[in-house]
């Protein structure tokens, strides 16, 4: 083969590899045609233009086609911005992401550290930081140190302090700017909008980005897209660890096979532009890179949770998530070896956990699994397909009404749609009900089960060992139910729920 010409999986590997220098587009694309070695070169010039030298031992690149793990360093730096104290403020790593592509367990794993996360931080110059926020080591590096001082002491804290056997091969640091513009070049991204967001400017103590979106299915552009991953006001660190890895699930789904070529120089200069990272701009070591990126692709995307003693420490006057070593250490270990494999009954089981009134086992009963009737709602208007809706739900939910509202599917054609929102708990936690008549969103494009009960044909699709999202088609109509950020819902609770939506006839 000739080695100046790679072969045609490599320009979808390309531009997978020139997504995977932004937090959220680690995870895209896929190709057709041949990329000349010398343009390979040139992009990895144009990508990677600044490359950070971090002292030894704090990450370790190797490019050998086995599992390999990424820190991504989402930072609020924003010279450019319109408000003030944006900036002015010093900047934190606002999202701090571990990302590991493992071919041998065929997955992509992915995990948030919660921003609020207790550590003591040591500086390379010996200044001690006890008690402080992790985020607080991206501040303090760059103090001292300016991007590469953040990105090194952001790694080295989380190194020493958070998961001590931990190896990296890799850091990439990006800022709001260069996240907005990604989410621009790759045309925005579809996000299941799990309840109402809305928040205006008014005195100084509520001087924070301003956001303003109805819940359900909807397409994020721009200052949307980051409004909506930053957004921590009426919520847990927890919830909004879960909020990004939801929208990383969605942006993943979203990444057109097409037409790469036309696109590589574009994104390219999105993401270059906005990013620091520890890789080197030769073409050989970011093939190598890209081939794993590329085998990655296809499989599932596994969020691991981190786990938490307290997800709200009282120290200080602050709040805090604190966890221990140990609680720590499982948490690698599943980030490390862990696999998706979502745990649900099978078919005969499924068909015997079936409400009274319904074909199965009369001896069935919802309240043994917290799940009570809904009172009945009323019709959305402008809805020209059945509108269907749950019969029961989780005895701690509280309704907060339906909305009817119209989307445009990929091809631009306006859909009409409905969603159902209950609130499960007080920090953050909305399932979704939902209907449309566009029949193929990206948000089912890669189901992992299906099974059919009592003549419907159910989509399942996991986060991993939860169910996050059971969708269906019926009577000339899509329906899903989502999930809860944290996964409230057991799956024995989404999959009853699911089959309880009856027509809505009033």
């Amino acid at each position: 083969m000739d080695e100046q010409r790679p072969p045609a999986l490599w320009r979808g590997m390309w531009k997978r590899f020139l997504i995977a220098g932004v937090a959220i587009a680690l995870l895209s694309g896929g190709a057709t045609a041949t990329v000349a070695l010398n343009t390979v070169s040139g992009i990895a010039a144009e990508v990677f233009p600044r490359t950070i030298r971090v002292p030894k031992g704090v990450v370790t690149p190797v490019y050998s086609g086995g599992p390999q793990t990424f820190l991504i360093l989402g930072s609020d730096r924003r010279q450019r911005a319109r408000n003030a104290f944006d900036r002015n403020d010093p900047p934190h790593s606002d999202t701090m992401l571990l990302v590991r592509f493992d071919p041998a367990q065929g997955q992509t794993s992915v995990l948030s550290i919660p921003r609020d996360l207790e550590v003591n931080i040591t500086a390379p110059g010996g200044q001690y930081y006890p008690n402080q926020k992790i985020n607080a080591a991206y501040t303090i590096g760059s103090r001292l140190g300016g991007v590469r001082g953040a990105m090194v002491l952001a790694a080295e804290t989380i190194e020493h302090q958070v998961f001590p056997t931990l190896k990296l091969n890799g850091i990439v640091d990006v800022n709001f700017a260069g996240f907005i513009n990604v989410v621009d070049t790759l045309g925005c991204v579809y996000v299941n909008v799990d309840h109402r967001y809305y928040h205006v400017n008014g005195t100084a103590a509520e001087n924070y980005s301003e956001i303003n979106l109805q819940p359900g299915y909807q397409k994020l552009c721009y200052q949307n897209a980051l409004s909506y991953v930053r957004y921590r006001h009426e919520d847990s660190d927890f919830v909004r660890v879960a909020r990004q890895q939801d929208f990383l699930r969605d942006l993943r789904e979203q990444i057109s096979p097409e037409d790469v070529l036309g696109q590589i120089d574009t994104v390219a200069k999105a993401v270059g532009g906005a990013i620091a990272t520890t890789f080197h701009d030769s073409a050989g070591q970011l093939i190598e890179l890209a081939k794993l990126v590329a085998f990655s692709q296809g499989k599932p995307l596994r969020q691991v949770k981190f786990q938490a003693l307290n997800a709200n420490a009282q120290l200080g006057g602050g709040s805090y998530v604190t966890t221990t070593p140990e609680l720590a250490q499982a948490t690698l270990n599943d980030f490390l070896h862990g696999a998706q494999h979502p745990k649900l009954p099978d078919s005969a089981a499924l068909a015997r956990a079936t409400p009274r009134g319904r074909r199965g086992s009369a001896s069935f009963s919802p309240a043994a699994i917290g799940l009570y009737p809904v009172a009945a709602g009323s019709r959305p208007s402008g809805v020209p397909f059945p509108v269907l809706y749950p019969t029961l739900q989780a005895g701690s939910a509280v309704p907060q009404g339906v909305r009817s509202y119209q989307v445009r599917d990929r091809e631009g054609h306006l859909r009409h749609a409905y969603v159902g929102v209950w609130r499960q708990n007080s920090a953050g936690g909305y399932y979704n009900f939902e209907g449309s008549d566009w029949l193929n969103p990206p948000l089912i494009d890669h189901p992992e089960q299906t099974r059919k009960i009592d003549g419907r044909t159910y989509l399942l699709f996991a986060d991993g060992g939860h169910l996050h999202t059971i969708a269906w088609h019926e009577g000339g109509a899509l329906y899903w139910l989502t999930n809860t950020l944290l996964e409230d819902l057991s799956n024995q609770q989404m999959l009853a729920i699911a089959r309880s939506a009856r027509p809505l006839l009033r």
